[in-house]
C-alpha cells in the first residue's frame, strides 16, 4: 500500500521535471492500493511547482486501476485538508511579509527559469542569483519567506540565499535568534560601495 511515499515520488518526478523537457510516466502497475494521503502528497507539490497544466501534459499516470483512481478523486475533492496539514507544518510564520516574500520568489524563479534577462531588469538579479533561484524547489522557496528575511540582491548574495534555503525549521530558529551577531561582510552587498 502507497501511504508515506508520495512526498518521496514527488521529488523523483520534479527531479525529472527539471532535468528533462520529455514526459514523466508513473506506472501504478504492481501496485495494489493507493491512499488519498499518497495522491495528495504526489500531486500537490507537482501543481504548486509546476502549475495544473505542466502536471496533466508531462506526468502520466498509466495503469491506475479503478481503486486508485477512487483515491485520486478523492485526493483532489479534499484539497483543503491537504492544505490545512501543509499549514500545520509550517513552524515558522512571519505573515503578510512571507507571503508577499513567497509569492515574489516565486515569480522570480518563473522568471529565472523562462527569460533570465526579465528576472535580472524586473527584479534587479545578478546572474548567480537567477541560477541559485530557477534551481529552486517550492519547500526551499516556503523557508526563505517563513524566514522574514527578503533575499534579492544587492541586499544579499546567492550563496547566502541557497544557504538559507537548506536551513530545517529548527536551524532556522537558531539562525533568527543569532543574526544580531552575525559579521554580514560577505554576505551583505551594498550598492553603495
Amino acid at each position: 500500500m502507497l501511504n508515506s511515499e508520495g512526498s518521496d515520488l514527488s521529488r523523483i518526478v520534479t527531479e525529472r521535471l527539471l532535468t528533462s523537457d520529455q514526459i514523466c510516466r508513473v506506472d501504478f502497475d504492481s501496485i495494489d492500493n493507493a491512499t488519498v494521503v499518497f495522491f495528495q502528497d504526489f500531486l500537490f507539490p507537482l501543481v504548486l511547482e509546476f502549475g495544473s497544466e505542466t502536471v496533466k501534459s508531462r506526468v502520466h499516470l498509466m495503469n491506475l486501476s479503478a481503486e486508485h483512481h477512487l483515491a485520486y478523486e478523492e485526493a483532489f475533492l479534499k484539497s483543503s485538508q491537504y492544505l490545512d496539514r501543509v499549514a500545520a507544518r509550517e513552524t515558522k510564520a512571519f505573515g503578510d511579509i512571507s507571503d508577499i516574500t513567497c509569492d515574489l520568489l516565486i515569480k522570480a524563479r518563473e522568471l529565472s527559469r523562462r527569460d533570465p534577462s526579465a528576472a535580472h531588469i524586473i527584479f534587479g538579479l545578478g546572474s548567480g542569483m537567477i541560477e541559485s533561484l530557477a534551481n529552486m524547489n517550492i519547500e526551499q522557496i516556503r523557508r526563505i519567506s517563513s524566514s522574514g528575511v527578503i533575499c534579492f540582491e544587492p541586499r544579499f548574495t546567492a550563496e547566502f540565499a541557497s544557504k538559507l534555503a537548506a536551513l530545517q525549521g529548527d536551524e532556522m530558529d537558531v539562525f533568527l535568534n543569532v543574526i544580531g551577531s552575525i559579521d554580514m561582510e560577505g554576505v551583505y552587498e551594498s550598492e553603495y560601495h
